[in-house]
Order: structure tokens, then sequence, then C-alpha cells
């Protein structure tokens, strides 16, 4: 018998920072990323140089930045489209934040977002039900997705071109009945089943264990924990439809476990407060 069959646990790979992250994570209040500072970070957590170039000739073919210079005497510029997307990325970590402190209360309505795109715009069909997708909303049937969540903002930012075309049709349920759910607490069970939501924050749940502040010598290794930690939040958060507390029986493990990033969080921008990624996280307020 192997020791994860004694313990009942399954094991939890460890986290790997993504280029993207870690470029992103490498930029001041200022909007620019020391190319010496990026490189010294990706050898802290073990990432190719060459990986590490590669995303940025994709982030700049995207018009998300531009290389200023060459090797590490070089520095990225963000520009307005990366800033904003990094912007969107931060909103979803505060909006998560926002609830958990109760900030953000449910207003007791159930949302529909419903749409009959023709086969001839399959291309914005698609594109539809992927954003609706990832912003929560589970499917009902093809074309009809449900969500707590009021979602107008969001998809006015990530699919403006289709709302212009007029393909979403919106409802405000005051009231949901649903076969074998007695209530609401029923309906987000069917549609959001809570254990694989909690089972993605196990990585980040494993990762704040195993943090040990005495081996941090430096601002490079700090910073590095940080990103691998951001790493493992977003992960989660990727997962977690984020449904109102008045969803989910008490205690809700994810609530806890942000609670915990928070702290850890906290721990590490005292020992290195000068760092990129702890000067752009100021303001989320966390």
């Amino acid at each position: 018998m192997n020791d994860k069959t004694k313990s009942g646990a399954a094991e939890v790979a460890p986290v790997t920072v993504t280029a993207r992250t870690l470029i992103e994570g490498c930029f001041t209040a200022t909007g620019t990323a020391e190319l010496r500072y990026v490189y010294d970070l990706a050898v802290q957590l073990g990432l190719p140089e060459q990986t590490v170039r590669l995303a940025i000739r994709r982030m700049e073919r995207a018009g998300e930045l531009r290389q200023e210079g060459r090797g590490r005497a070089g520095q990225l510029v963000l520009s307005n489209r990366g800033a904003s997307l990094m912007r969107t990325n931060a909103s979803l970590v505060a909006f998560a934040y926002a609830q958990d402190a109760g900030l953000s209360e449910w207003d007791g309505n159930w949302r529909l977002y419903l749409f009959n795109v023709p086969e001839s715009k399959r291309a914005a069909r698609d594109t539809l039900r992927s954003a609706l997708t990832q912003l929560g909303a589970a499917a009902l049937a093809p074309g009809s997705y449900l969500t707590p969540h009021e979602l107008g903002d969001e998809l006015a930012i990530t699919v403006p071109e289709l709302l212009g075309d007029n393909l979403l049709t919106t409802a405000t349920l005051a009231g949901l009945s649903v076969p074998e759910c007695e209530n609401d607490l029923a309906i987000a069970e069917k549609f959001w089943p809570a254990a694989p939501i909690a089972e993605s924050y196990a990585e980040l749940e494993d990762q704040l264990s195993k943090i040990d502040l005495k081996s941090l010598h430096d601002e490079i290794a700090v910073a590095a924990v940080a990103l691998q930690l951001s790493q493992g939040l977003e992960h989660a958060l990727l997962k977690d439809p984020l449904l109102p507390n008045e969803l989910r029986a008490k205690p809700w493990l994810p609530v806890v476990v942000r609670a915990r990033f928070v702290e850890a969080w906290h721990q590490l921008r005292s020992m290195a407060p000068k760092a990129p990624i702890f000067i752009e996280h100021e303001k989320l307020d966390f």
C-alpha cells in the first residue's frame, strides 16, 4: 500500500508559473518591466529563457506590450490593450474578495441569457457560449444559460461586437423553480456542484501549507513565491463561478483558502514591498 492510499488524499501537483504570468508580474505601476528582472525571476522559477522570449514575442504581436532594447539591458512597455487585459483579470480577484467580505450581496434574482444564433453565424455562437461559460453561467439547454450574477458589464468588455448585433436576450427572475430543488441552495448545487469547485483550490491550499518564509533571502525569491501563489489562485478562480455567499453552505472552503492567501500575501509583501508584483497588486487592497 503506497502513502497516497494510506492517507486517502490525492497527491497535488506542484504549481507551474506560466511565462505570461511571470511577465505580467514584473510590470511596475509605470507600466514598464526591466528584462534583467524578468529573466532573473524566470531562473528562480525554473522557466527557460527561450520560453519567456517566445511569450514576449506573442504578447508583442498581440499588441499587449513592446520591447525596447535587447537582452537583459532592455525593458518591456505595457500597451493600453495589455493594461486593460491585466485590469480585467484583477477585477475578478477584486470581486471574489469583495464578495467574501460581504460587500457584494446577492439581490435574490436569477438571470437567464438566451441566444438563438443561426448556423451562418456559428463563430459568434461559439464565442457567446464561451464567454458565458467563462463568466460562470451554467448551461440549461442549447443557447440558454443561468447565473445569479448580472453579467452585462463583463459581456460588454469581452464580446462588445456581439452585443451590438442583438444576438443575446436576457431575463431577470425573482423566483426560479427547478425540479427536485427545494430552494436556491439546491439549485446552486445542481448546476454548480460544490465538490469540484472546492477541489480546484487544493493546489493553492497545498502551496500555502508549504511556504517557508525563513528560506526566502532576497526580493527575487519572495517574488517567485508570490507569483506561484498568484498562479494558484488564478487556476482556482478559472473553475470557480464565484456564486454569492447566500448560495453556499458555511463554512465554504474557497473563502477559507482565499483568506489564507491574503495572510500569506501580506507576509510576503512585508519582506519585499518594492517588488513589482506587490506594487501592482496594492490596487486590489487585500
